[in-house]
């Protein structure tokens, strides 16, 4: 008999290692190493690519040094990222506008959908469990079916005006079903003495929910926040739609004018999809294990 659980915390306990837990260990191990490099080499090639010329990128592309700099002397490896700028004038303002675009959306996304999930998950008024239904259904209805409608309704509402076209951009992303739901389940396995308590001091809920709630929230807000920037730096077809103007289109957008380009540089568009790419891959890196613990608290599966 194992008599192991019955031993003090401090008494460690060898246990055995059979041969087939370690055959299974290492194969797992294996297998992930090969997943991971399946996933990673074309972007390490993307970003190999953009330090060589197009004709480097052609002459080494059936041989291993497709994945090496053609060049160890670093000062030729942006080469291509110098001809993007002098090519496109507002290749840089496209990266600025994704910026300003994303930080925007971000912070109306935190608001009203936090407000509306709260609103979901505390407060009790006639046609609440309907609405939190409604949500609920909303989040199975893909995006792309409202494009249309979306662009219809704005077009009445005069948001497709040259002056005011940004603020239609912007506006149909401070609101989602799928967000909204997410912070609705946070809030509900918060306990309510919390509230109660702030209450009993004078504290208004307005002033409840931004001094008590909000600094307990942290996990779902980044979590939201990563979601947000990744869908509003990655938006490219809602975003062509409404811009045709070069000063006003985000980086994904103009992607499309780097690819076709004529005559067509590859060199130049892997620096350009470098630009796309890179930003994203920062942030997943060092916010995942937000992503984790605000998916884990909020009930998602």
């Amino acid at each position: 008999m194992d008599y192991s659980h019955t031993l003090p915390n401090f008494v460690k306990v060898k246990r055995k290692i059979s041969p087939a837990g370690v055959t299974l260990k290492t194969a797992a191990i294996i297998g992930l190493a090969l997943l991971c490099v399946l996933f990673l080499f074309p972007v390490v090639w993307m970003v190999v690519s953009s330090f060589k010329t197009q004709d480097q990128i052609y002459t080494q592309l059936s041989s291993w040094r497709t994945f090496l700099p053609a060049t160890w002397d670093v000062s030729k490896w942006f080469v291509s990222y110098k001809n993007l700028f002098n090519a496109f004038d507002y290749f840089g303002r496209s990266i600025i506008n994704s910026a300003i675009y994303c930080t925007v959306t971000i912070v109306g996304v935190l608001l009203l959908n936090s407000f509306a999930g709260y609103a979901l998950a505390r407060l009790e008024f006639p046609g609440s469990k309907t609405i939190g239904t409604i949500v609920l259904l909303l989040i199975i209805v893909p995006v792309e079916t409202s494009i249309v409608p979306m662009y219809v309704i704005l077009k009445k509402l005069g948001l497709l005006e040259q002056s005011v076209r940004v603020v239609g951009y912007l506006l149909p992303g401070f609101v989602s079903a799928f967000y909204i739901f997410m912070f609705r389940q946070f809030f509900v396995g918060m306990p309510r003495e919390l509230e109660e308590a702030a209450r009993i001091d004078g504290s208004s809920r307005i002033s409840t929910y931004f001094k008590i709630i909000m600094p307990l929230s942290k996990a779902i807000f980044a979590t939201v926040a990563i979601f947000t920037f990744m869908g509003a730096w990655n938006e490219y077809v809602f975003a062509q739609l409404m811009f045709s103007k070069q000063s006003e289109m985000p980086l994904q957008v103009f992607l499309q004018l780097v690819n076709s380009f004529n005559p067509k540089d590859l060199s130049m568009v892997m620096a350009a999809l470098t630009f796309s790419t890179i930003p994203i891959a920062i942030v997943y890196i060092f916010c995942q294990r937000y992503i984790i613990e605000g998916v884990s608290f909020s009930g998602l599966k």
